[in-house]
């Protein structure tokens, strides 16, 4: 799969030199790969998307693990889940506004993904997660919905913000370690 991103990378470098452009081709072509979009819903979620070029069941090979996705996030301090029938119980302790917050949640496979709901926290109103995983022909279109809603006097503008911030992180390090980059 390296020699396949270092080919891409290659022509994708010398197509924007024939084209003129004008920033250096390293930064451009890791830029084009590594895309992650994200955006706020009317429901306040946060989305984030991105294209990997893996196939959907590598992909949930790495998610399939609550442990080792839950540590892809920048934010995680400690996590630690255990079965829970078909699903499994997560404790995790992530970085808060001042101090560390945990909580409990039940993560569950679905038929296109994971789905992850809040089952208790002192520092959490609200709290889900869910993980989307779409086959394109070319790769695999992931997505991330969450909804954080910490227990703090801060603006949401502000937490969801932080949260969009974050998954730019959480999908970029999920992509490198689908590809194997880690």
């Amino acid at each position: 799969m390296v020699g396949t991103m270092s080919m891409r990378r290659w022509w994708l470098g010398l197509s924007l030199l024939v084209l003129g452009a004008s920033a250096p081709v390293g930064a451009l072509a890791a830029e084009v790969e590594s895309k992650v979009w994200t955006r706020v819903s009317d429901e306040g979620e946060v989305i984030a998307l991105a294209k990997i070029p893996a196939s959907a069941a590598r992909v949930r090979e790495v998610l399939a693990d609550a442990e080792r996705s839950h540590l892809l996030a920048p934010t995680t301090i400690e996590v630690q889940a255990k079965p829970d029938g078909a699903c499994s119980r997560v404790k995790l302790k992530v970085r808060g506004v001042v101090s560390p917050f945990h909580l409990e949640a039940r993560r569950c496979p679905t038929a296109t993904g994971f789905r992850e709901t809040l089952i208790a926290s002192d520092d959490f109103v609200e709290y889900h997660n869910e993980w989307t995983i779409q086959e394109t022909g070319d790769g695999v279109l992931v997505s991330f919905r969450s909804r954080s809603l910490p227990n703090v006097s801060v603006p949401e503008s502000f937490i969801l913000s932080q949260t969009r911030k974050v998954l730019v992180k959480l999908m970029t390090r999920l992509s490198d370690e689908v590809l194997g980059a880690r």
